[in-house]
């Protein structure tokens, strides 16, 4: 079985980058972030996304190209937030006797829909679609969960009032996973920050740095009646770059460094085995221009 890993993509924990050499100020008055692409057309973005797993000397990688759009379905007068995503292309590689091979069937994901209502406090409340995906990750994960993760920690809720530089929030996200042979909690809390505002791809934006704590737990058998029991921790920080004049998010970068424990009985041994693993994971999306 491969190595059961749990990274975070997103909302995640977030990587802290210069975003480019777009300048940064400081000196702008207070904007409100809200959501204002209710009604309207779908926003188009390209996301990358890579993994690298270091398992006691031995390294393996995988990589994703997934192009997709966003549109607010609606925004209920609490705060909660309905999206639907149109998934337009995928691009899937993963490590395989020393380079990367492609996933034959992730062109055939191309037009895969999510529904996804996220509350005013970023959790998730309910999700569907996704229903033509059979893949699991190299990691071992349902693709399904992977997606909803990573879009949930996108289109994280933004404060109600206004905000300035200095203006902090938390969130947290917490979803089951499913794993070949067993289930799998992931669960991260997140940290914003307002750090600046600029111009990107020629947008009026605020700057929000972000620092996450991630962390899961999980348990199955494989073998038949093998039991294993999978254990994350990790931390991250990133950035993100959210337009205030049309409500959207313009750039967004995640990368987290987590350390598992696998731990499972052994095939005609009594005892129980540990493997330790590290695991450095990125995600990112920018705006289609």
């Amino acid at each position: 079985m491969k190595y059961l890993v749990w990274f975070m993509l997103l909302g995640l924990a977030l990587s802290l980058g210069c975003g480019g050499k777009t300048a940064v100020s400081t000196n702008t008055q207070p904007v409100t972030l809200a959501y204002k692409q209710l009604g309207g057309a779908a926003t188009p973005y390209k996301m990358t996304s890579s993994v690298t797993l270091n398992m006691m000397g031995n390294t393996s990688s995988w990589v994703s190209d997934v192009v997709f759009s966003a549109r607010v379905e609606s925004i209920s007068a609490d705060g909660v937030i309905t999206r639907r995503l149109t998934f337009d292309k995928f691009s899937i590689f993963e490590q395989s006797g020393g380079k990367l091979e492609p996933d034959n069937a992730a062109p055939g994901y191309k037009g895969q829909y999510l529904w996804l209502q996220l509350g005013a406090d970023g959790k998730i409340i309910d999700w569907k679609g996704l229903d033509g995906i059979r893949s699991y990750t190299a990691e071992d994960r349902d693709l399904k969960n992977v997606l909803v993760q990573q879009m949930a920690g996108v289109f994280q809720p933004v404060p109600t009032e206004p905000v300035n530089v200095g203006s902090k929030w938390q969130r947290f996200l917490e979803i089951p996973v499913t794993i070949r042979g067993g289930d799998y909690t992931s669960r991260v809390s997140t940290d914003y920050e307002v750090v600046g505002f600029g111009q990107r791809m020629l947008r009026n934006c605020v700057k929000v740095q972000t620092r996450s704590a991630v962390e899961g737990k999980g348990s199955g058998t494989r073998g038949g009646d093998k039991q294993f029991w999978v254990e994350t921790k990790g931390a991250g920080k990133g950035w993100l770059w959210f337009d205030y004049d049309n409500g959207l998010v313009v750039e967004y970068e995640t990368n987290v460094t987590a350390d598992q424990d696998l731990r499972y009985e052994r095939t005609a041994k009594t005892d129980v085995a540990t493997d330790a693993a590290t695991i450095d994971s990125r995600m990112a999306i920018k705006l289609v221009k």
